[in-house]
């Protein structure tokens, strides 16, 4: 098993740096809390009150995120999402114009997520913010939230994906940074996946 990601070890590395390469920039982890991550939508756990079912057997936890899909009489598409190891870097974000988005890990795998608050004029790489979701949590993106593709830390990693459907229109909005800025993720040891 992996080791625990703590908040002490979060904060040795949580900040933006240059880098010596012209628009390279540096970007860190922090640990995911419904506090930290609100403005960029809902951390799905099992946090706070919840029902007894089946007699007895079950514990239900209800109404986890506000899922946005109502536009234009939305449908439910519920789907599985594969994604390998990428690069840990990136130069662009996309944002959803109708649709909220949820990934929930299906094998306890980690994953890093990369957001920035909604603006019209694309994302802000002042503001992005890099959040450790661990492989017992899940993720739900309010619509119109710059992110980028989820970023494996443990391999190949299958999410649970529910979104808007039934929409032929253009929902997705792809933007690369301004002034050609990337951003490169670093890993503390303690996320980096076992050889």
């Amino acid at each position: 098993m992996f080791p625990c990601f703590t908040a002490a070890k979060i904060a040795l590395c949580c900040r933006k740096e240059s880098s010596a390469r012209p628009g390279m920039r540096k970007l860190c982890a922090q640990r995911l809390t419904k506090e930290q991550f609100a403005p960029y939508g809902q951390v799905i756990c099992r946090d706070g009150e919840c029902s007894i079912i089946n007699q007895g057997t079950g514990q239900k936890w209800n109404n986890l995120v506000d899922f946005d899909m109502s536009h234009d009489n939305g449908t439910v598409n519920l789907g599985i999402l594969r994604t390998t190891f990428v690069p840990l870097t990136f130069s662009e974000m996309e944002r959803h114009l109708f649709t909220s988005q949820i990934f929930i890990p299906m094998e306890g795998k980690r994953s890093l997520v990369a957001v920035c608050p909604p603006d019209d004029n694309g994302p802000d790489p002042d503001k992005i913010k890099l959040f450790l979701l661990q492989g017992n949590e899940g993720v739900s993106f309010n619509r119109k939230v710059w992110h980028h593709t989820l970023f494996p830390l443990d391999g190949e990693t299958d999410y649970t994906l529910m979104m808007r459907g039934g929409f032929e229109g253009k929902d997705v909005e792809v933007v690369p940074f301004r002034d050609d800025i990337h951003f490169q993720i670093l890993l503390m040891p303690e996320m980096k996946k076992a050889e």
